[in-house]
C-alpha cells in the first residue's frame, strides 16, 4: 500500500560472508579473523515524494533501489554505509519545459553511516549525480576526446547533496533469514548546477527490509525499438537484436566473481515510419531516438543500415546521454551484415594491430560495447565517463572490425546507472583481465 507522502518499499535483503584469508602466523601476532559482510538492500517501487523545481514544489513517483553494507566490528559494533541509492522519476514541470526522466545515483562508492544501537537511529550524509532530460535538449552534449569514433554522447550532470535519516531496529543484530523494519526519509539539495531547473527532492520511506543469504544481481531493463508495423510485419527491423544482446549476456555475465550484472529485454515497441529505416544523417538519428521515451529502461532503437558515412564515424550505433537513467541506444541490423566489399575506412587496425577490415557477420559484440556506454564507462583513456580497461569490451573498434570480446574487473565495478535494481541471477563465471 502507499499513502500519500509515504513510499512502500519493496525490499530485499543479502548476508555474504566475505571471502578473505588467514594471514600467516606471527609469534607475536593473533591470527586474523574472517569478518562477515552483509548487505540490507531493496527496490523501490512507486515512492512517493516531491522534486523541487524553478516552478515550485512538484509531486513525483520514484522507482530505485536502497542499500547498506553493514560490518560488524571486533567489539560488538556495527560499521554501516549507503553503497547504493538509486533513484528515477518520470520528470516534472519546470520554468523550461518538462524535465524528462529524473535519474539519480551515488556519486562515490560507499557514505558512511552513523546507527545508535539504543534507538535504531541511522543516519548518512552522501552526493548524488543528477541527470534530466532537459539537461540535453539545451546544453547538448559535453565535448570529450573522441579519437576513434563518436559512438558516445556524454552529458552534462549535476550533483546534489543528501542527508538520509531512518530508524532500524534497535539493537540491530545481522541474521541469515527474517525481516526487519526500515523507516526513512531523504532531502536532497542541488549543490553543482549546470542548468539549476531543479532544485532539490523529498522523498519518504516505509517497509520491512528481509535478510537473504544469497547474492542478487543488479539488472538493467532494455527496451528493443524496431521500425515497422508490429511483430507480424515480416519486414521490420531487429532481425538481429537476439543475436546482438546474447553476447551482451555473455560478455557482462563475466562480471559474476566481482558483481552481479544482468539484462532484462522486454517486449519491443514499433515505429511505423518507413523513412527511419535508413538513417541518412545525424539528425535523422537524434529524430529517431524521440519517437519513444520509456522511463524504466533503455531504449534500444534497431534500424535496418546506417549511411556509410554515419557508420564510418561512430561505428555503426551510438549511446546518448551515456550513464543516465536517459540514455537510448541508436544501432543497425547491419553490424552482423556489413557489405563486401568491406568499406575500409575503419579505425579498427589502429585500434587493434593485426587486426584488418572485414565484411560480414562482424560486429557480434557492438551491442555489448554500447551497453557498456550505458553503464557509464568511456572508451579507455578518455575523459567524461567511468575509466574502462585496454584491451576489453570497451576499447573502439569502428564499421569493420569487432570490439574485443573480453570483460575485466574494471569495468565490472565502475558500472553504474540510476536504472539497475536488484534482482535474481546466476553469475558464476569471472572476468578476463582482473585489473
Amino acid at each position: 500500500m502507499t499513502r500519500r507522502g509515504t513510499a512502500v518499499v519493496s525490499i530485499a535483503a543479502i548476508c555474504v560472508l566475505a571471502i578473505g584469508s588467514l594471514a600467516a602466523a606471527q609469534i607475536q601476532r593473533p591470527p586474523l579473523v574472517l569478518q562477515r559482510i552483509y548487505y540490507l538492500f531493496g527496490n523501490l517501487e512507486k515512492a512517493s515524494g516531491t522534486v523541487t523545481t524553478d516552478k515550485g514544489r512538484q509531486p513525483a513517483t520514484f522507482s530505485g533501489m536502497i542499500t547498506f553494507q553493514v560490518a560488524p566490528g571486533q567489539k560488538g559494533e556495527l560499521r554501516i554505509s549507503l553503497v547504493r541509492f538509486n533513484l528515477v522519476a518520470r520528470g516534472a514541470p519546470t520554468a523550461q519545459g518538462d524535465s524528462g526522466v529524473i535519474g539519480l545515483h551515488l556519486a562515490a562508492p560507499e557514505f558512511r553511516a552513523s546507527y545508535d544501537p539504543k534507538t535504531g537511529r541511522v543516519t548518512a550524509d552522501y552526493r548524488s549525480t543528477l541527470h534530466y532530460e532537459l539537461i540535453d535538449r539545451i546544453k547538448g552534449y559535453r565535448q570529450v576526446d573522441t579519437r576513434v569514433e563518436d559512438d558516445v554522447l556524454v552529458p552534462f550532470t549535476e550533483e546534489v547533496a543528501g542527508r538520509l535519516t531512518g530508524r532500524l531496529p534497535a539493537g540491530l543484530q545481522p541474521a541469515e533469514k527474517g525481516t526487519v523494519a526500515f523507516d526513512g526519509e531523504t532531502r536532497l539539495e542541488i549543490s553543482s548546477s549546470v542548468l539549476g531547473a531543479i532544485r532539490g527532492f523529498d522523498l519518504i520511506i516505509s517497509g520491512r527490509l528481509e535478510w537473504i543469504l544469497r547474492r542478487p544481481a543488479e539488472r538493467l531493463r532494455i527496451q528493443p525499438v524496431f521500425i515497422g508495423t508490429g511483430p507480424a510485419d515480416p519486414t521490420a527491423t531487429g532481425t538481429q537484436f537476439t543475436a546482438l544482446m546474447n553476447r551482451a549476456h555473455e560478455i557482462w555475465g563475466r562480471c559474476g566473481t566481482v558483481r552481479c550484472l544482468a539484462f532484462d529485454v522486454k517486449p519491443p515497441l514499433y515505429v511505423n515510419n518507413p523513412a527511419y529505416r535508413v538513417l541518412d544523417d545525424a539528425a535523422e538519428r537524434a529524430a529517431l531516438r524521440g519517437e519513444v521515451d520509456v522511463a524504466d529502461a533503455i531504449e534500444v532503437f534497431v534500424v535496418e543500415r546506417w549511411a556509410l558515412s554515419l557508420s564510418v564515424s561512430t561505428g555503426g550505433g551510438s549511446c546518448f546521454s551515456s550513464g543516465t537513467a536517459s540514455a537510448k541506444i541508436v544501432t543497425s541490423d547491419q553490424q552482423l551484415a556489413i557489405p563486401c566489399p568491406a568499406p575500409c575506412s575503419s579505425p579498427c587496425p589502429a585500434v587493434c594491430p593485426g587486426t584488418t577490415c572485414q565484411c560480414g557477420p562482424v560486429n557480434v559484440f557492438h551491442m555489448a560495447h554500447e551497453l557498456g556506454h550505458a553503464l557509464n564507462l568511456a572508451h579507455p583513456g578518455d575523459a567524461g565517463l567511468a575509466p574502462s580497461t585496454a584491451g576489453s569490451i570497451m576499447v573502439p573498434s569502428g564499421f569493420c572490425c569487432d570490439n574485443p570480446g573480453v570483460q575485466s574487473a574494471r569495468n565490472c565495478r565502475n558500472a553504474s546507472n540510476p536504472l539497475l535494481y536488484w534482482g535474481r541471477a546466476a553469475c558464476l563465471a569471472g572476468p578476463d583481465i582482473m585489473d
